[in-house]
């Protein structure tokens, strides 16, 4: 069954836009780490990248991309498409010229849990693309897929709206329903590191800052001794 959305209910602009130049780190720590970060093998196409937008998601047959031509023409500027292919690599399935439509729209990315190509013409222009490969084989055009339903993209599950914000560490997404939230924690959790990096600056540890040497007092430390002959 194929499912065409046009309603996207998306967070307020000046919040997505807040989210740009916050490390996806700082989000995944806030978040919780585990559910809302996207898996290691999600990697940009070059280095210095940023992005912060709002997920139109797709649904792709592994192969095909006659879905994604779709929602390029359904995003709006600020959006990003996140793309579930399964994982499938061995077609490259966006590449330059979609990437050049996607920025000229003024799209603020793509993410494809699956292949891509054209990976230099990419990087030079300088688009967010995120993906789990590249492979330069074309792909078919015969299967409609599915427009702003929930997918699964780097192992996490995105829906519709919900904001995507990448760097060269990777992908964090935040819910839309959440989004003013998790901004107020992330500038919280900015201000904390800037007076964590100072006191290390003056010679202090992180083993003692963060309680780490309590922790270790209560483990049951062994040495050579105590290992089994």
């Amino acid at each position: 069954m194929h499912t065409i959305e046009h309603d996207v209910e998306r967070p307020d602009r000046e919040t997505v836009e807040a989210f740009e130049g916050i490390p996806s780190t700082i989000v995944s720590d806030v978040t919780g780490n585990v559910g809302l970060t996207m898996d290691a093998g999600m990697r940009p196409a070059y280095e210095g990248v940023e992005m912060a937008g709002t997920a139109i998601t797709v649904k792709a047959a592994p192969g095909d991309n006659l879905i994604i031509h779709k929602a390029i023409t359904m995003a709006e500027p600020g959006d990003v498409l996140v793309v579930d292919c399964n994982g499938y690599t061995d077609t490259g399935h966006i590449g330059e010229l979609m990437c050049e439509s996607c920025k000229a729209n003024d799209l603020a990315g793509l993410v494809i849990d699956g292949g891509y190509r054209d990976s230099r013409e990419i990087a030079e222009m300088e688009f967010p693309v995120y993906g789990r490969g590249v492979n330069p084989q074309g792909p078919l055009k015969q299967d409609p897929g599915s427009v702003n339903v929930t997918v699964s993209c780097g192992g996490v599950s995105v829906d519709p709206g919900d904001i995507v914000v990448g760097d060269d560490d990777g992908l964090a997404v935040i819910p839309g329903d959440g989004a003013e939230r998790v901004l107020d924690l992330a500038h919280e959790k900015l201000e904390s590191e800037d007076e964590t990096r100072e006191a290390i600056r003056d010679g202090t540890y992180l083993f003692e800052l963060n309680g780490y040497d309590e922790l270790f007092e209560n483990l049951e430390v062994v040495g050579p001794e105590d290992s089994i002959q």
